[in-house]
């Protein structure tokens, strides 16, 4: 078994969306935990919207201080800023925050109606019996990764070895297609491989013709254009933050160099 089918086999077992925090680069270079983009984020229908009303901003400093809590190493609940239940199992490997595992997309229980906006109601409840079923379930995923980051350890996929090109390329354009919305810069990505930054940037130039932010700045582009066309109510500051551009002069820059043209102009092109 896979950990994404692990993850999924959660997911049905106990109603909730179930999502990861990465930090260990055994998550890039074993087969065996590579995960697809969507258990990245907090994916649930809600959770999707939720990130739209505000360009994923109170959704990410949420995680940031989660983490926070999460180095101590214990397993903590509660309510999220949009009012959504989630429960956090931190994964520590050697003394080192490896990963949290996310359970959450769910109604908190003991809440009147009328405190909860109406979106949250049809959320699946938080039950005692429901919550029981994830501490169950997250121990378990928990302890799976801890033993297959005892095998990545033992096998030496983690010992800081060189890889073919092959393989730093695939990393980068897996690390880039499940971090675009984060401020993510090609340092991140070296320290996860464990490897020379500079090595690592001349590689990826090398063999796409293309920097790290340049092709980072690329699928940041090719989202825009999603929401630009099929969300034509959005502003082009929201659909920046959307995609990962924290200043929207930026974005547009960026889009006019890549593209020809404005967001605004390519948006108003779409919506005729």
């Amino acid at each position: 078994m896979t950990f994404v089918e692990l993850l999924r086999f959660c997911e049905k077992k106990t109603g909730a969306s179930v999502s990861v925090e990465v930090r260990h680069p055994a998550f890039y270079r074993r087969e065996t935990l590579k995960l697809t983009p969507d258990q990245y984020l907090h994916h649930s229908e809600f959770c999707r919207a939720a990130k739209l009303r505000d360009g994923n901003a109170m959704c990410s400093a949420n995680k940031q201080r989660s983490l926070e809590v999460a180095r101590c190493g214990r397993c903590f609940s509660g309510c999220c800023p949009q009012g959504v239940w989630e429960y956090a199992s931190p994964v520590l490997f050697r003394g080192e925050l490896a990963a949290v595992l996310y359970f959450g997309g769910l109604r908190p229980e003991g809440k009147r109606d009328a405190e909860l906006p109406e979106a949250v109601r049809r959320l699946p409840c938080a039950t005692e019996e429901r919550r029981k079923s994830i501490r169950k379930y997250s121990a378990f995923a928990a302890a799976f990764l801890a033993i297959e980051l005892e095998l990545a350890a033992a096998s030496g996929e983690t010992d800081g070895k060189q890889h073919g090109e092959a393989f730093y390329l695939e990393n980068c354009r897996n690390f880039i297609n499940c971090h675009y919305l984060e401020n993510i810069a090609l340092a991140d990505l070296a320290d996860l491989l464990k490897v020379n930054a500079n090595y690592l940037g001349a590689l990826i130039r090398r063999k796409t013709g293309s920097s790290f932010r340049e092709l980072l700045a690329q699928r940041r582009i090719e989202e825009s254009k999603i929401y630009l066309k099929l969300h034509p109510h959005l502003t082009v500051t929201k659909v920046a933050r959307l995609c990962g551009f924290t200043d929207s002069n930026y974005f547009s820059s960026v889009f006019r160099k890549r593209c020809s043209q404005t967001p605004l102009e390519y948006k108003k092109a779409k919506s005729s």
